[in-house]
């Protein structure tokens, strides 16, 4: 049971992710999933695939929405008694696998029976964000360790899928089956560990907290579900070129991850690595036909796309970890994103099934999500360059007065605390005051790891002897460093709002009334 536990919110952010076997299992769950575009081409020599593959999989991204919405729905709820988690996990284990290997089943049979299909569908879409949620809360980590744990899936699942793909039809089916039982077993053992109870908030403030959190990353997310459910109607070869781009996709993130993993991983990969996957594309995709290999650019394409879905889902584990939202709600809002735009993606395949030259779609969706991105990064550096000057006497106000009108953006909650000074409080999401180490990696290339260590065990006595929570002693370190409340959020993955809360607890808990007085109580520790 060891290797289902949830992870402790004190555990060390920034400690080597060991793998166990449950990652083997997920691996296992992510090669079956029937949404994943390689697993169905893998039948496509199957009788009936032609007949039942779509019909399943309309069905499968519907029911997927709408169970989503009900988790989600139940999740902002007051929680009540009615089944135990471990029950309904296992019934919706036990729907997955009918449905899964019920479509198996169709694909092979004398007949073509879309009305079976679609029953199929339905029953395993319906129990398919249940599954997640489980998954999620078993695997959690932090936003470092995250990305490292979907590279090495992604990675693992592509070489999987690729030898799938090799083998016979008789060899495929049990070999299929095996793995989904595999990757289905896990959930059920999982939800059997207690899931902590969290504050309850108003269901407007705690979606606004997920989506100012998560919404970028999602996004990013959903653009892949829908463009890699375009390309499998397309003419590309989807199997080998999702293969291909998975295990670069992957590569790319491990190297983000050793070479950059002292910064905040998702403001650097937005800033910096999803424009540099779509330029790359763009780059290849300019070339004039007949000059440059056609499958280079889809398998760039496909590179980009693999990012932008291991950001998505590395926020999705590191939201969970962190225990600032139920897991069912950031699980339940991520499904149902993901299987809105993949439905979508399946309906608009269908329209444009009168021609295969998809290739255009492609261009102009990718270019639209890199349009969203810059306009995002024109805004925080707009915020960089004039929030400073604009509000310097707007947030002094705020801070005399004790209001809470700064928080309003983050999420709802209470505002500047006593403690914070006016670079702490009231500052926009993304402003780094000028004068600190607030740049990415400089405080931790300017300061020996000595030196580090010994700050950090300085400020575990501290955080122990003033009784401060395993998050709270986390914030604290980062305060002690000299890091802002919204670079903070960045590097854990958390709204402003709540770093912000975290710093009025810590302030009140260590008696302290502004930065310099914490650094000087920490230095004496």
């Amino acid at each position: 049971m060891e290797g289902f536990a949830l992870r402790d919110a004190g555990d060390e952010a920034r400690a080597p992710l060991a793998l166990r076997p449950v990652h083997l299992a997920l691996v296992a769950f992510v090669v079956t999933l029937p949404a994943y575009a390689p697993t169905m081409g893998a039948f496509a020599e199957a009788p009936q695939f032609e007949a039942v593959a779509d019909v399943f999989l309309f069905a499968l991204f519907l029911a997927a929405v709408t169970s989503s919405a009900v988790v989600l729905l139940r999740g902002l709820q007051r929680p009540r008694k009615v089944f135990s988690r471990a029950r309904v996990t296992t019934i919706a284990a036990v729907a997955y696998l009918l449905g899964t290997m019920g479509v198996l089943g169709l694909l092979f049979a004398p007949a073509p029976l879309p009305a079976a299909a679609v029953g199929a569908g339905l029953l395993a879409g319906a129990a398919l964000p249940l599954l997640v949620a489980e998954w999620a809360r078993a695997v959690a980590v932090p936003i470092d360790q995250a990305l490292v744990l979907c590279a090495f899936v992604v990675l693992t699942a592509s070489f999987v899928g690729w030898i799938l793909a090799l083998l016979p039809l008789l060899v495929l089916v049990p070999v299929f089956c095996l793995l989904l039982v595999a990757g289905v077993v896990v959930p059920p053992v999982a939800a059997r560990v207690g899931d902590p109870a969290l504050p309850l908030a108003r269901p407007a403030d705690t979606m606004r907290r997920l989506v100012s959190v998560t919404w970028l990353p999602l996004l990013g997310f959903a653009v892949y579900a829908f463009m890699t459910d375009v390309m499998a109607h397309s003419a590309f070869g989807v199997v080998q070129a999702s293969f291909l781009g998975g295990a670069v996709a992957a590569l790319v993130m491990f190297g983000v991850c050793f070479l950059w993993g002292r910064t905040p991983l998702l403001p650097w990969s937005y800033r910096i690595l999803v424009p540099l996957m779509a330029a790359a594309f763009v780059v290849l995709g300019a070339f004039p036909a007949g000059t440059f290999p056609r499958d280079a650019s889809v398998v760039a394409l496909y590179v980009f796309y693999i990012v932008l879905a291991l950001l998505g889902c590395a926020v999705l584990l590191a939201v969970v970890r962190n225990r600032e939202l139920p897991a069912n709600v950031a699980s339940g809002f991520a499904c149902g994103v993901a299987a809105a735009a993949a439905l979508l993606g399946q309906i608009l395949s269908q329209v444009l099934a009168v021609t295969d030259d998809f290739a255009p779609w492609l261009a102009v969706l990718t270019g639209a999500f890199v349009a969203v991105l810059l306009v995002f990064l024109g805004r925080t550096s707009w915020n960089e360059l004039v929030a400073p000057r604009e509000s310097a006497a707007a947030e002094e106000s705020v801070l005399a007065a004790g209001s809470g009108a700064g928080d309003a953006a983050g999420g709802g909650t209470a505002g500047a605390a006593r403690g914070e000074g006016p670079e702490d409080a009231g500052a926009p999401d993304g402003f780094e005051p000028s004068g600190r180490a607030d740049a990415p990696g400089d405080a931790f290339e300017l300061a020996e790891p000595s030196m580090q260590s010994t700050l950090e065990a300085r400020c575990a006595e501290v955080a122990a002897a003033r009784g401060l929570s395993p998050r709270e002693a986390e914030v604290l370190v980062f305060l002690a460093r000299g890091f802002t409340p919204a670079y903070i959020a960045k590097s854990l993955v958390l709204s402003i709002s709540t770093v912000r809360t975290h710093v009025r607890n810590i302030y009140r808990k260590l008696d302290v009334n502004k930065r310099e007085e914490l650094i000087h109580l920490i230095d004496e520790g």
